[in-house]
């Protein structure tokens, strides 16, 4: 299968070397192998699959169709979706008909994104759903199946109009090559970046070199490689590193109904996923959950864990592909619950990933490798090399072939090259983009040659000796399992000049005393061991998410935005402590007694205060079996404990559902 795939790779970066090198030329070999697997989807029940051959039917039907529309315009679309196969045919099918897609991220505010729509000038936008953006909505889905419907029955009624225009044709030479993205954003400007096929066919040209460093990223798993779309294809490492580098060599993308954690496990699973590409949000979500679990398990549990991490680490330094398949077998209690033992072949991206996740993926048998780009470059690096010992050091790696490195004096990134966007829109104004793009993110570069993110220049918080203080580096050294979110960064100072270097914890507003003064010793511990430069001066919990429900990290200008309008509220750690201090160590959280009691009371038709804490629901308060379940359905929708309550332990009174919830609550 390795030499199958290696001949496939030459052979298509051979066709596009000698192309135009736009997107046309990559449309046409991308779906040239027609009997290929292009996606897999799962409804609940069985795996459907779809080639390539019937994808690229699906575009030129859907191209028609935008044409007879819209015309060839030449001007920016709106491709508002999240992840799936139609947006791979909306995405070809606006190219195709003489247009130019722009990528509308769907996790922006929508002010934002009206705002970029209206400087962009987009008239049309195309998605699966009716959008909220002012412009003339299209459905894809319904051109979609209109076009599939008039080419089984060419003789059906009314077969030349598809979703309400003409179906048409598009000339062969018709096929634009220009798309448009967004940045994060998480200063909230409009920033869009475009680029045109040749900056994409550079990133394709990049494989050969890639796997002469490590042929792992072509390993396929019982003949197939499947990588796993969980990033979106509107953000640059979603679209460049999971959609184009896989599928224009031929392999497979298995899409999720949605992002839950057990979604994203199990499709990996089912689907027998090889590949796994996420942000350090997906990776730190899954380290904390494992390291949450087995310290439930208790202390024996974990020193077998941590024995069992550093004797599969240590032979995959001695035997990198046979040590990775054995530390799997060797850990399969822990993989068995994770992504089992399909996967192959990890990426990390967008933000610092903790050196104790990266070591724990890479122990258990999933090779992680950390990599580098932004929405303004593309990707520009991974750490390639096959041992831990390397990766677990936390590069981002060399920079590809097509680009240059260098270092600026205040040790910031700065990149050349061309796979760069050939032009910026800027709060309105357009500008071509300079030689050389000044990333902002503090690096290091070692001996060998590889570099190392330090932080980011915007975050770096002046600490009290007047040296700048890296908040990324001390952020990676906090370990809160039972914390959903946490930022350090600098709050200004309402007394005097400068900021405060300032830790934020996103809690439960149900977490129970003992785990909160749990975490307090916890952080309190850390910082003492942190030097006095870059310990946290102040801390605080918040019961307010600190970061959107959709986004792929915690941004701190968000938090400070959040802070300033209000919406977020801060309670200092002494605030907390002191009121814990006045309580029974054995009281439980009053927030989570009075939601439990007003379930209960709801589904027993009762008023809350009726209800005594320790009455039996069953012999005391008169619920059958049926309003007992329902009791514990409505616990774990509401508390999202889903399948945590077992038969084995059943649970009676209010107290009792308390005092399990607070085991068990994020």
């Amino acid at each position: 299968m390795n030499r199958e795939v290696r001949e496939i790779v030459n052979y298509n970066c051979q066709a596009l070397e000698e192309s135009a090198k736009n997107f046309e030329a990559i449309y046409k070999v991308m779906f040239r192998l027609s009997d290929n697997v292009l996606a897999e989807t799962n409804d609940g029940y069985q795996i459907q699959t779809y080639t390539y051959g019937e994808i690229r039917g699906r575009i030129e039907r859907a191209a028609a169709a935008l044409y007879g529309r819209i015309g060839a315009t030449h001007k920016f679309v709106g491709l508002e979706m999240e992840n799936c196969v139609e947006w791979i045919v909306a995405f070809w099918a606006i190219l195709r008909s003489g247009n130019r897609p722009y990528l509308i991220n769907c996790r922006h505010p929508k002010a934002l994104c009206q705002g970029i729509c209206d400087s962009l000038k987009i008239k049309y936008i195309i998605g699966n759903h009716k959008t909220e953006l002012n412009g003339d909505y299209i459905d894809i889905t319904a051109i979609d199946s209109a076009a599939s419907a008039m080419s089984d029955n060419k003789e059906s009624s009314g077969a030349e109009e598809i979703a309400g225009k003409g179906l048409g044709s598009v000339p062969e030479k018709v096929f634009e090559n220009v798309i448009a993205l967004s940045t994060s954003a998480t200063t909230l400007h409009e920033v869009v970046c475009y680029y045109s096929g040749k900056e994409f066919s550079e990133q394709l040209l990049n494989t050969q070199g890639i796997l002469k460093q490590n042929e792992r990223i072509s390993l396929h798993y019982h003949g197939y490689l499947k990588q796993l779309a969980f990033l979106p294809f509107y953000h640059i490492f979603g679209l460049s590193a999971v959609y184009f580098w896989f599928t224009y060599f031929g392999r497979t993308l298995v899409f999720m109904k949605d992002y839950a954690p057990d979604t994203i496990l199990n499709t990996v699973r089912k689907h027998e996923v090889t590949h796994v590409f996420g942000v350090p949000m997906l990776w730190h979500e899954i380290d904390k959950q494992l390291r949450k679990h087995l310290k439930e398990e208790g202390g024996k549990k974990q020193k077998k864990f941590e024995k069992g991490l550093k004797i599969c680490t240590a032979l995959q330094n001695a035997f990198p592909y046979a040590g990775t398949k054995l530390s799997k077998k060797i850990m399969h209690e822990v993989t068995d619950q994770l992504f089992g033992p399909s996967v192959q072949f990890c990426i990390s991206g967008g933000s610092y990933l903790k050196d104790s996740t990266m070591e724990l993926f890479n122990g258990i048998g999933y090779p992680l490798h950390n990599g580098y780009g932004m929405s303004e470059i593309g990707i520009t690096s991974v750490e390639l090399r096959d041992h831990p010992k390397e990766r677990n050091k936390n590069s981002i790696g060399k920079p590809f072939s097509c680009v240059e490195y260098r270092l600026s004096d205040q040790n910031t990134l700065q990149v050349k090259g061309d796979t760069i966007c050939y032009a910026m829109m800027i709060d309105g104004v357009y500008k071509e983009t300079e030689e050389w793009f000044e990333t902002g993110d503090i690096m290091e570069m070692d001996a060998d040659g590889s570099y190392y993110i330090r932080g980011r220049l915007g975050d770096s918080v002046i600490g009290e000796n007047g040296e700048n203080v890296n908040p990324d580096m001390i952020e990676q050294s906090f370990q809160l399992t039972d914390a959903k979110n946490l930022s350090v960064l600098g709050i200004p100072n309402k007394d005097e000049q400068g900021e405060v270097l300032s830790m934020i914890v996103e809690i439960s507003p149900y977490l129970s005393p003992g785990r909160i003064q749990g975490m307090i010793d916890t952080v309190y511990q850390i910082n003492g061991t942190l030097p006095m430069t870059s310990r946290v001066q102040k801390f605080y919990f918040t019961y307010q998410a600190i970061a959107p429900a959709t986004a792929i990290k915690v941004g701190r200008q968000y938090v400070l935005r959040g802070l300033e309008a209000g919406s977020i509220e801060l309670i200092p750690f002494s605030e907390i402590r002191s009121s814990l201090s006045k309580e029974d160590g054995s009281s439980l959280n009053p927030e989570l007694v009075k939601r439990v009691t007003e379930i209960v009371a709801e589904v027993l038709d009762l008023a809350p205060e009726e209800i005594d804490i320790n009455a039996h629901v069953m012999n005391e308060l008169g619920a059958g079996s049926l309003e007992y379940f329902d009791i514990m359905e409505h616990l774990s929708q509401e508390f999202s404990v889903f399948g945590e309550f077992s038969e084995d332990e059943y649970t009676y009174t209010i107290r009792e559902f308390c005092e399990y919830l607070e085991e068990h609550i994020e």
